[in-house]
């Protein structure tokens, strides 16, 4: 990934199940409205659910390090409601689903669930 457009949510849709990457991308046109320069550091599933995480901002005006605590709180909402949105999505498929196993946590449908 060589430019910032290359580190944001698009570039990493295949971290994850082709279930939840409508999720991922409404966070991204979320992220786009509120933090335009946003960049991913990590995009992965763990513990069932989506697990995304931003690198550390730099205002490309300023140069300035990190953003206000407000714009911090709607980012986190964002990234918050698309965690909590995978925890009920196939990752597999995108429909409903649930946490399925022990070992290893998934999120699944009836269909893509291992039979028990």
């Amino acid at each position: 990934m060589t430019n910032a457009a290359d580190r944001q949510i698009p570039g990493y849709l295949n971290y994850v199940g082709p279930g939840w990457r409508d999720i991922l991308m409404r966070a991204h046109a979320q992220l786009v409205a509120v933090l335009p320069n946003y960049q991913v550091a990590q995009v992965k599933e763990k513990w069932g659910m989506l697990d995304v995480h931003l690198s550390v901002y730099t205002d490309p005006v300023t140069g300035g390090l990190g953003i206000s605590r407000e714009l911090g709180s709607r980012v986190s909402a964002i990234l918050n409601a698309a965690r909590d949105e995978s925890r009920r999505t196939c990752e597999v498929c995108g429909e409903p689903g649930s946490e399925t196993g022990r070992e290893w946590i998934r999120t699944l449908c009836p269909d893509h669930a291992p039979p028990r």
